[in-house]
């Protein structure tokens, strides 16, 4: 009978976060949801083009919230994160998840 409880307690819990975090996920989802779909993005390899050619060094490109998050150095080695436009590559205005 306590197995059954406590089993039956751990699973309510585990339904509970997964929801919660599944709230979260759609929260964040919602900031971009006016962006294209996937098949109409700039690729990788043009985006870091694009910015290489604005003298940018690219370390890393992701995907975050349906838009390209793009860490990087600038001319002066100072370090530059910014979110882009999945078509056109343009930087984007971000609210932060504390507005």
């Amino acid at each position: 009978m306590k197995r059954t409880v406590l089993l039956t307690a751990a699973l309510a819990t585990a339904v509970a976060l997964a929801t919660a975090g599944a709230r979260a996920s759609d929260d964040d989802g919602r900031r971009f949801a006016d962006m294209p779909p996937r098949a109409q993005w700039m690729s990788i390899a043009d985006l870091a083009a694009k910015l290489e050619a604005q003298g940018y060094t690219v370390r890393e490109i992701d995907t975050e919230d349906g838009v390209y998050e793009v860490e990087m150095t600038d001319a002066n080695g100072m370090r530059v994160e910014a979110y882009l436009h999945p078509v056109t590559g343009e930087p984007l205005r971000r609210q932060s998840s504390d507005d």
